[in-house]
Order: structure tokens, then C-alpha cells, then sequence
């Protein structure tokens, strides 16, 4: 058995030097090389077909190996020792990228996507567009009066927050309300948006609207009594032109203001600051607006696919992030998933073609792709 052990160990460490790779589970272009033997001059796609199989196999395994080893005992009580290599990781989609053949050997060269696709993980976008439309305010009527101009605050605070983070590009619509229905009305027969101009978010970017409420606690603590302010901050997300609601980023604070007890003067000398309250609604801003910020840029970008005469179009482009080369996926009835391809991109809009150039353009044709990670 330690013959089998070391010659085991000895096997990991020249595969982990070679092609094979620790697995992992982001979706990687993998290039890998074929070949099969021509039997006989009628065996021609049965040795391309050999070859392909090899070509795959090697792609997946350059993703990642599984390596079992077991041992067995001969007649004669020799030893031997047997490894057996499987791929860890998954081909989703390939594209037969070159082939050629000679009396005696047939080669196939594919370009594979190897791994797995992660579409509920974090974008990691370095760049967003976000619109920030009408805030809302809810406040009860047992809220001390001095509180009252406070959310106002509190969204001024949030908006500069935004506007400095230097990934995002940030509009402010703060003078009009997010209606769903009422922005996309038929424009020809809204006379509001005849006579001023009406927001628009492209496809691509996001929206968001903000609530803020304030009420207040009371916890009894023997003779004296203890007030609070309980403050909480929502923002709602929307995608896209056609408002496409996707969630919403809440945090919630509860701010000590007061208390009452039997004496006056020990009330007011425990009371906190006023410019303390005020110093700890902004940091739940604060811890709000980075919140926000992450959740935008980690939301996956996805469209809907307009075959041309050049390809599958979109109307997301480099304004969004997208290069070319940049992937993206579809998940479909026929097979489990389409791997695309960015080939071209400008401001406002993308073309991609499938990895597999032998997919039908017209099956992809009104289908939705979503981008994989930025790196």
C-alpha cells in the first residue's frame, strides 16, 4: 500500500503541473486539441467523431480532476496500482474552432466554456447608471416635532453619498414620483409629458425610490421611563426602460432621545444631544447608501436578443461595461444553456453571436441573455 500511496502522490503533483488545474466553479474559455486515428478510409467521421470526444474531454479536464486510485493483488501476489481521471467540471456550450486530417490521424481543435454559470452571484460591474426618483416620508404623530425635517436630510444625504461614488453615474428625478404606470404611458397622449420632459432610464441602468419612516418606543424601566426614535430607510430597485421591479435594501435604527423619571433635572442632563441623534440617523444613511450601491452594481444585467443580419442585438453596449469578448448566457429549451459572445459593442447598444456558430440565429431571436461577471 505505500507503493500505491507515494506513486498516488506523485501522480496529483505532476497533473497539478501539467494541464489539469484545481477545479473551480467560474466559467472559463478553454482550448483544447483532439485526435483520433483513421481505422480505415471509411471511417472518416468516425474518427472525427473520436476526435471531438477527445478534444471535449480534454477541455473539461483542463477545468478541474477528480483522481481515484485503488490497488490489486495479482496471482503471482504482485502489487498494481490503477488511477482513474474524470473531470470535475462541466462543458456548457463549444465551438469547433479548426480541424484537419491525414492519411492516418484525424485533429479537431475546440474552443469550450468549462464550468459553471453563477447567475444569482455578484456582478462585480465597475461601472452603473442609477436614477434616483421621489422620496417618501412616514412619520407618527408622537414623533417630537424638532424630528420632523429630518428625512429630508436624510435623503440629501443619501443622494451626495451616491453621487460620490465613483463607480456609479448618478440622475436625480427627486421631483417626480416613481409611478410605473404613469412613465410609461403612451407619451402622444400624456399632456404632462408633451409640455416638460418625462425621466428615462435606459435598458441596462436602474432606478430606485427611497421611504423613510419614524416613529417612536417607550420602554418602562422601574420610575423612569426611556424614549425612542425607531428609523427606518427603504429604497426601492428598479431595471431598466420598462421599470422592472427588482427588490428592495431596508436598514433600521433605534435611536435613543430621552427618558422620562421623577426628577426633571436628571431627565434632561441624560437626554442625548440633539446633534448626537441627528449624527446616528446619518450614519444609517451612510450604512444604506453603501448597501445600495454594492446591491446595484452586483445586479446582473440582462436583455432582450434582436436578430440582424450581423448577429443577435441588444441594447445594453460599453455604456453598461460591455466589451467585447464579454460573455453571456441563455438558458433554453433545447439545450441546457447557450454561451454568447460580445462582438461588438458602442454606447447604447451590443451584438453578440453564439459560441456554437452553428446555433440558429432565429431560435435566440426575442430571447433574454444575461452577462456573466465583470472582472
Amino acid at each position: 500500500m505505500i507503493g500505491f500511496i507515494g506513486r498516488l502522490c506523485l501522480f496529483i503533483l505532476i497533473m497539478q503541473s501539467g494541464a489539469v488545474q484545481a477545479a473551480d466553479d467560474q466559467l472559463r474559455m478553454i482550448t483544447a486539441t483532439g485526435r483520433a486515428v483513421i481505422s480505415h478510409s471509411d471511417a472518416l467521421n468516425e474518427a472525427k467523431n473520436a476526435a471531438l470526444e477527445d478534444a471535449l474531454y480534454l477541455a473539461a479536464l483542463s477545468g478541474g480532476a477528480k483522481i481515484d486510485g485503488f490497488s490489486s493483488v495479482q496471482a503471482d501476489t504482485a502489487l498494481d496500482d490503477y488511477f482513474v481521471v474524470r473531470p470535475s467540471s462541466e462543458i456548457l456550450d463549444y465551438n469547433i474552432v479548426d480541424e484537419m486530417h491525414d492519411d492516418q490521424h484525424y485533429q479537431v481543435t475546440v474552443q469550450a466554456a468549462v464550468g459553471s454559470v453563477e447567475r444569482d452571484g455578484c456582478q462585480n460591474r465597475m461601472l452603473g447608471h442609477i436614477s434616483m426618483f421621489a422620496p417618501s416620508y412616514s412619520l407618527t404623530r408622537h414623533v417630537p416635532g424638532w424630528l420632523s425635517t429630518k428625512p429630508q436630510l436624510m435623503v440629501r444625504a443619501l443622494y451626495d453619498q451616491m453621487a460620490a461614488q465613483p463607480e456609479l453615474t448618478l440622475t436625480n428625478y427627486a421631483g417626480t414620483k416613481l409611478d410605473v404606470g404613469t412613465l410609461l404611458k403612451d407619451a402622444r397622449y400624456d399632456y404632462q409629458t408633451l409640455t416638460s420632459s418625462r425621466p428615462h432610464v435606459a435598458d441596462g441602468d436602474f432606478a430606485f425610490t427611497t421611504e423613510i419612516s419614524f416613529s417612536v418606543a417607550r420602554i418602562d424601566k422601574g420610575l423612569h421611563q426611556q424614549h425612542f426614535l425607531d428609523a427606518t430607510i427603504t429604497s426601492y430597485l428598479y431595471s431598466g426602460s420598462r421599470y422592472q421591479k427588482l427588490g428592495d435594501v431596508t436598514h433600521s435604527g433605534r435611536i435613543k432621545t430621552g427618558g422620562t423619571s421623577i426628577s426633571q433635572t436628571i431627565s434632561t442632563l441624560a437626554a442625548p444631544k440633539r446633534s448626537d441623534i441627528q449624527e446616528a440617523l446619518l450614519q444609517l444613511v451612510d450604512t444604506h447608501a453603501n448597501a445600495l450601491s454594492q446591491t446595484m452594481l452586483c445586479l446582473p444585467l440582462s436583455a432582450t436578443m434582436t436578430q440582424r443580419d450581423d448577429g443577435l442585438h441588444v441594447t445594453i453596449g460599453a455604456r453598461q461595461g460591455l466589451g467585447p469578448n464579454h460573455l453571456a448566457v441563455v438558458s433554453g429549451q433545447m439545450t441546457p444553456w447557450t454561451i454568447l459572445r460580445v462582438i461588438k459593442s458602442d454606447a447604447d447598444g451590443a451584438t453578440l453571436m453564439p459560441l456554437n456558430r452553428q446555433r440558429n440565429l432565429a431560435e435566440l431571436n426575442g430571447q433574454t441573455v444575461t452577462f456573466l461577471e465583470f472582472n
